[in-house]
């Protein structure tokens, strides 16, 4: 196309279900045309036809995250048919669990290759086209990315590796008018994360956990970063955890070997 759509344009990843369907969601919303990529081709089309019947401009694509012919065909794809981007939103992701013993080269590599190397590999393969409109760029990362937590080794050092990226793009990219941020959820309540938590002892979840974070929380955090004043912050880090990422309990972690009194109990003793 010759002209560049006068509707803003978003692509999201990893938007199949959970929290990208939850992000994709929101800007369809906000007015935005939302392109929803994920590795499951068929699940994020059905992701996008969902969306397309609430009355929002949607298009789901497979995307590979870890595939830089992958990224250049999506991209590719949008700029034959809406010529720009405005908001870039790495949400793939896997939680993967481990010790510094436990954890494996190929977990190592799967998890580093899909959190971090996949958002690295989007944000180089969009620059051109979020150039056209001085875009922004939103990394969906975690509270682990700063508050480390046993057992989740390859987890942890993929989320602080996003940090980093996050604030380097952010450096590079300042004078082109390109703003770059982290999103950081806590505990967000999807289906997948119920069967993480069983998986591992915890088939109550989230029964006796307070103050979850909701994918339309996260939704709602990137639109307000891809909006006039959400664009006056720049490399930083936005955490939507309910204060997880300074008490890392805060009323709401199932922790089944500490004893602690019930949260009733410790707000009236505040």
């Amino acid at each position: 196309m010759s002209d560049v759509a006068s509707k803003p344009v978003a692509l999201v990843t990893g938007a199949a279900q959970g929290i990208g369907e939850g992000i994709s969601r929101a800007l369809g919303e906000a007015g935005y045309t939302v392109v929803l990529a994920d590795l499951d081709g068929d699940l994020v089309a059905g992701a996008a036809a969902g969306l397309h019947a609430s009355g929002y401009d949607a298009t789901g694509v497979r995307l590979d995250v870890t595939k830089a012919g992958d990224w250049s065909a999506a991209i590719a794809l949008i700029e034959q048919r809406w010529g720009c981007l405005d908001v870039l939103v790495n949400n793939a992701g896997i939680s993967s669990r481990g010790t510094i013993e436990t954890t494996d080269e190929a977990l190592w590599d799967l998890t580093l290759g899909v959190n971090l190397k996949g958002a690295w590999l989007g944000i180089k393969a969009a620059l051109p086209l979020l150039r056209r409109r001085k875009g922004t760029i939103i990394n969906i990362g975690s509270t682990r990315a700063t508050r480390p937590m046993p057992g989740l080794f390859p987890y942890v050092i993929s989320k602080a590796g996003l940090w980093g990226l996050t604030r380097q793009v952010a450096n590079e990219c300042l004078l082109e008018g390109i703003t770059c941020n982290m999103v950081a959820p806590g505990w967000v309540d999807t289906a997948n994360e119920r069967k993480i938590q069983a998986r591992y002892g915890r088939p109550d979840f989230p029964a006796g956990i307070r103050n979850l974070t909701t994918p339309e929380d996260i939704g709602a955090t990137v639109v307000f970063l891809g909006s006039k004043p959400g664009r006056k912050i720049n490399g930083d880090i936005i955490y939507v955890d309910s204060g997880l990422h300074v008490a890392d309990d805060a009323g709401m972690v199932h922790l089944p070997d500490r004893v602690r009194p019930p949260f009733e109990q410790r707000i009236d003793e505040s």
